[in-house]
């Protein structure tokens, strides 16, 4: 399940949650950040290591280019809600700003953004 709070957006799993669904929402709401649709922090709950082999991927994707040194910060991990809370709480936002809401919504329907649709 994720959670997307005022503050920052949450990946908690449990029970059937952790899978292929789960991860599609993390991915979706890291992309969301990248693009500037929204400027929280997403926090990944480690627990155990579980995650381990994700942020690897993430790192390696990093180190070949394909994430740029700037998006590594938006996902923010740790072993314990504690640890994670204090990181969630640190975190400032590396991008530039927010899209405009209208931008992307209307991009995303394959119209211009200075195209008024109130018609």
């Amino acid at each position: 399940m994720l959670l997307l709070i005022s503050d920052f957006c949450a990946l908690l799993t449990g029970g059937c949650s952790g899978g292929y669904g789960t991860l599609e929402e993390l991915l979706e709401m890291i992309t969301w950040s990248q693009l500037g649709i929204h400027d929280k922090p997403v926090g990944l709950l480690n627990v155990d290591g579980y995650y381990n082999p994700l942020l690897e991927l993430f790192e390696k994707g990093a180190e070949e280019g394909f994430i740029k040194p700037s998006s590594q910060q938006i996902v923010v991990h740790a072993s314990t809600a504690h640890d994670l809370i204090v990181r969630l709480e640190e975190y400032v936002p590396r991008h530039e700003g927010v899209a405009p809401r209208e931008t992307w919504e209307m991009e995303q329907l394959g119209y211009p953004a200075s195209q008024n649709h109130n018609n």
